[in-house]
């Protein structure tokens, strides 16, 4: 009788433990939960970001020119406002103004002269005038012919002459004038170095450095293949880690056209070409030489994109899983621009393509998979 019902207790066991394996197996059958998108046709841009620094678009700066002398008197100090055509500084004029007083007694003596000749040749007609009554026009006109011509010929002389002079006189009145410095522009003087005016060779900074804070923009440099594709008008977005939660906008006023000069590098290298590259913005409240980031639209167009993160790479191929017939298919792509949280898909899927958009490590090529 025990041992019945043991037996019964046995069988019974292994009943539930064969429906329990069944079960089990039924469960974990299950293929993998994954979400699914169709690819998106949306308009996307190529950005290019480059670190760059904070200008002012106008400003004057004035160094010491040792070819015009000492500079005499500064008449502005850092922090001033000056308006366009304001006397910023003087060179010392005692010796000019020597030189344009010379010029001009020569031009006056040379006045004199042409005036004297003048008289001289008006004598000498009235005596021709007078001889004609006598003795007729041409024996008179013979006989004063010789001494107009000399005359004449001295007074074409002293005319070029004049016109030497007066054309020293008025490089003269130049230069005087060009001992004034005056400013350029509007503005704001940022800084007054005056002790580069004792020693013209100490003169590494301006004298005088005017700008407008009201202009700002930036700059930076683009290496040669970005060079090729930044063109002026494209727009840029400018954001500083002083002010995170702000960015300003701006377009790109110049690429230049040749590379900033640089050091040849250690063991004989040269370094690579860099391009300098100009930004117009406004209303940044950022001091001029703080440090920017810049995000230059280089393109905008319209293209298929998928979320950047269904994107698997195997070295040099790209490549997605698509849902299909319930079951992973791998399908090889060719990849674009990236955007965002976005990849641009140039060929291997269609807008009808179901994506799955979070594969995991696991997943494999014809597996059987369930959508969440």
């Amino acid at each position: 009788m025990n041992k019945k019902i043991w037996i019964a207790i046995g069988v019974a066991s292994l009943v539930v433990l064969m429906a329990g394996v069944s079960i089990y197996r039924q469960a974990f059958a299950k293929g993998q939960e994954v979400k699914v998108e169709n690819p998106a046709q949306e308009e996307i841009a190529d950005e290019i970001m480059i670190p760059g620094t904070v200008i002012l678009e106008e400003e004057q700066k004035v160094y010491a020119s040792p070819e015009k002398g000492k500079l005499e008197k500064i008449l502005v100090k850092a922090g001033e406002s000056v308006k366009k055509g304001d006397v910023l500084a003087k060179y010392d004029a005692s010796a000019l103004t020597l030189e344009l007083e010379r010029v001009k007694l020569q031009a006056e003596s040379g006045y004199l002269r042409i005036n004297q000749l003048d008289k001289k040749i008006k004598d000498v007609r009235e005596k021709e005038s007078e001889l004609s009554k006598q003795i007729g026009k041409k024996a008179a006109k013979d006989q004063t012919e010789a001494e107009i011509d000399q005359l004449d010929s001295e007074k074409r002389l002293a005319n070029i002459d004049l016109r030497q002079v007066l054309l020293q006189q008025k490089d003269a009145e130049a230069r005087l004038q060009d001992l004034e410095i005056k400013s350029s522009m509007d503005g704001v003087v940022l800084q007054v170095n005056e002790e580069n005016t004792a020693d013209p060779a100490a003169a590494v900074k301006p004298v005088i450095h005017i700008g407008n804070l009201e202009t700002k923009g930036a700059s930076g440099n683009l290496s040669e293949f970005d060079s090729m594709k930044v063109k002026e008008g494209q727009k840029v977005v400018l954001r500083s880690d002083v002010l995170p939660d702000q960015e300003w906008k701006g377009v790109v006023d110049e690429v230049a056209i040749f590379p900033e000069e640089s050091q040849t590098a250690v063991m004989g290298e040269n370094t690579a070409a860099q391009y300098p590259i100009k930004v117009k913005a406004r209303g940044m409240e950022l001091k001029p030489g703080f440090q920017l980031i810049m995000e230059i639209e280089t393109e905008r167009k319209k293209a298929l994109t998928v979320p950047a993160e269904a994107v698997l790479t195997d070295k040099d191929t790209a490549y997605v899983f698509l849902l299909k017939e319930g079951k992973s298919h791998k399908q090889e792509i060719e990849t674009g621009i990236a955007f965002g949280s976005k990849m641009e898909v140039v060929s291997g899927l269609s807008k009808e393509d179901q994506v799955i958009v979070n594969p995991s490590d696991k997943l494999k090529d014809g597996m059987e998979v369930e959508v969440e």
